[in-house]
């Protein structure tokens, strides 16, 4: 914004006519109207810029995402994740503190530590709405995950885990918040919800 108020400043000592000048100032308030909210989304960290998934004949094997902004691995940035739709499992690496689901979390409730899942995804409309339900999920973390600004890294996916397994079609990347839902200390559903897709996604064979 620094360089629309240069152009005021340039403005006021040109010697311009009033229609002139009025015009001009119309066109960049209006031009800096459209850059601004550009901007502000291009800043989130839950807009995945870029995904390059590696598959082999039976599987993905890892994948490599940009999001726009970087990662919050604190906690901050409540309960989200990024994940890619297979024709089986859906493969998450998603962050949430209060609820525990992942041995990377050492027991405590409240690690926001990131970690992978396989997880199934259903139906609960009395506890959802019309958001998807996970309906099954892996409490081994599965593969390797690394975090680093706004780079995420997978690698050596397996198969299969804890009974859930993912292959070679991959349907999409997206990102992603969780909505868990609870009756006193009881986890009675988690959603998923604000589901965006990846700007771009390349396969790589």
């Amino acid at each position: 914004m620094f360089i629309f108020f240069i152009i005021f400043d340039l403005l006021s000592i040109v010697e311009l006519d009033s229609i002139t000048r009025n015009r001009l100032l119309l066109g960049i308030a209006t031009i800096a109207v459209l850059i601004t909210p550009i901007a502000a989304y291009a800043a989130n960290f839950l807009d995945i810029k870029s995904a390059t998934v590696r598959v082999t004949s039976a599987k993905v094997d890892g994948a490599n995402l940009l999001t726009g902004a970087k990662i919050p691995l604190d906690g901050s940035g409540e309960a989200f994740g990024y994940g890619i739709l297979t024709g089986d499992s859906v493969i998450v690496s998603t962050t949430h503190a209060g609820v525990l689901d992942s041995e990377t979390q050492n027991g405590n409730k409240d690690n926001p530590i990131f970690h992978n899942h396989y997880v199934h995804l259903g139906t609960d409309a009395e506890n959802c709405g019309n958001n998807p339900a996970v309906t099954a999920i892996t409490f081994d973390s599965p593969g390797k995950l690394s975090i680093s600004g706004s780079a995420i890294q997978l690698k050596n996916l397996p198969k299969s885990s804890e009974g859930l397994s993912q292959d070679n079609h991959v349907r999409g990347v997206v990102s992603f918040k969780l909505d868990p839902k609870f009756t006193g200390n009881h986890l009675d559903a988690v959603c998923v919800t604000n589901i965006h897709p990846a700007d771009k996604v390349v396969i790589q064979h």
